[in-house]
């Protein structure tokens, strides 16, 4: 027992796992899934030149879930002990009204060899930065941003890291380990010169890297936040209306994953909120859009070796030429719609079941440059960078300019500020008639049924047809 808790999570808790999944399976549940963590955080928060917080967490615990028919019950506990998980699966087995001891009409064959993608990765929590070399890097941030800004009443750097690792066993066979780790730093500054305000922030984040922070090219950061804060500080704001837009590359990817993304993932289905769910085969999008999520590319924010169902990561192509090619499925997406697993079963952490969600999401590069798409708007706005925003259920949305330009005859002019963009996935999905050639991805994170979530949002430049600004 004591072994097992202090130890790492790998092939020594086969046993106990095997004794779980066959008490379940004998109780009559069709599948039966445990998840285990461990995790180790860490956040640092800058204020001007001084540290203000340090948060440091650590947590270990069960996620245990079990299926029959389209049916499923989930239960979380922290105590890992034997009697602890076995009181949890009886909570689980008893939502479906399933008791140990029970049918045994499912033979469980027991777990096969651990699948173990963390063997290369057990030192990446002692190689990543303690608090005083986080703390000096954030402090180097803060000072960077006084030495580029100008007329700044507020200065703030934060970093985190997160590092995690899980054993996810299930009795359909899958018995798997992995170990992640992300890191994120961020700054933001308020810029304010009489009735002028400007706020702007940037945050930048990868997985898998030990060394990120120390790679951490600060002053190119603090130099890109003041220059946004400085273009922004005298902006005149942007008049209402219906225009055309040019959306940056990098994070204006946000609003593909908030407006259209979630539409794409299986929970949407179940609860009929899509208007995608019938439209498979059918064009969705413009022909010159095609979206990708994958859990992959080396160091972006959404990758991961298996997803936290033990189901390796894969590529998968959403839209293709305009047309929707496939969901993003997780378990129970699977055995509830048919749409097949994609490795997108996530959760934030073992309180929470998992559930179809993003990772790594973006439009992909098209043929034209981003100067070809703003030469071909004679009077639109051009969003530089995108703030805060909403979304309805079934894709409307608004999302907050942070960094805006007015285009006139095709070119970029005076820098506009106040800018809403407002609209509906459906609708301006088939607006999205350029892309360029400059696909970049961007760090985030991403809230919804099973909890907040790393993720990589990402586009090249787009342009927009037609969308509705709002302003002044």
């Amino acid at each position: 027992m004591h072994n097992l808790l202090n130890g790492p999570l790998d092939q020594r808790w086969a046993p106990r796992l095997e004794a779980l999944l066959g008490a379940g399976t004998a109780a009559g549940a069709d599948l039966v899934e445990v998840f285990l963590e461990r995790t180790d955080h860490l956040g640092v928060l800058a204020e001007q030149d001084t540290i203000t917080s340090v948060t440091p967490a650590f947590g270990m615990g069960a996620g245990i879930r079990v299926f029959r028919n389209q049916r499923d019950g989930f239960v979380c506990t922290n105590d890992l002990s034997e009697a602890g998980l076995q009181r949890a699966l009886e909570q689980a087995l008893g939502m479906l009204g399933l008791e140990l001891g029970g049918l045994n009409r499912n033979p469980f064959a027991g777990l096969p060899a651990l699948r173990d993608f963390a063997a290369s990765k057990g030192d990446w929590l002692q190689r990543s930065p303690e608090l005083l070399e986080a703390t000096q890097a954030l402090l180097g941030g803060t000072n960077q941003l006084q030495n580029h800004g100008q007329h700044l009443q507020v200065r703030r750097g934060s970093y985190a890291r997160d590092w995690q690792e899980v054993l996810v066993a299930a009795s359909d066979g899958t018995f798997g380990r992995d170990i992640r780790l992300h890191q994120s730093v961020g700054l933001n500054v308020l810029a304010a010169d009489g009735d002028h305000r400007a706020g702007v922030g940037r945050r930048y984040g990868s997985a898998d890297r030990p060394d990120d922070l120390r790679e951490w090219r600060v002053e190119d950061s603090a130099q890109e936040v003041c220059d946004s804060a400085a273009a922004m500080l005298y902006a005149d704001y942007v008049e209402a209306g219906q225009m055309p837009a040019v959306l940056a590359n990098r994070f204006g990817g946000v609003i593909f994953h908030e407006a259209c993304g979630h539409l794409l993932e299986t929970t949407q289905v179940e609860r009929g909120t899509t208007p995608f769910a019938e439209r498979v085969g059918e064009p969705i999008a413009h022909s010159a859009v095609t979206a990708i999520d994958e859990g992959l590319t080396s160091g972006a924010f959404g990758s991961l070796s298996m997803d936290d169902e033990g189901m390796e990561a894969q590529r998968t192509v959403l839209i293709e030429n305009g047309v929707l090619k496939r969901f993003i499925s997780d378990r129970a997406g699977e055995l509830r719609t048919g749409h097949a697993r994609t490795g997108s079963g996530r959760r934030q952490s073992h309180s929470f079941a998992a559930a179809s969600r993003m990772r790594n999401t973006y439009i992909a590069a098209g043929p034209h440059t981003p100067e070809a798409l703003i030469a071909s708007v004679d009077r639109g706005l051009y969003c530089k960078s995108m703030g805060g925003g909403s979304v309805g259920p079934t894709g409307q949305f608004n999302f907050a300019v942070e960094e805006g330009y007015l285009i006139e005859n095709g070119t970029l002019t005076k820098p506009v500020k106040g800018a809403t963009l407002i609209g509906e996935a459906k609708e301006v999905m088939p607006r999205i008639s350029m892309c360029a050639n400059d696909l970049e991805l961007a760090a985030g994170f991403c809230g919804s049924v099973s909890g907040s979530i790393f993720v990589t949002v990402g586009q090249p430049h787009i342009k927009v047809d037609s969308i509705t600004v709002g302003g002044r």
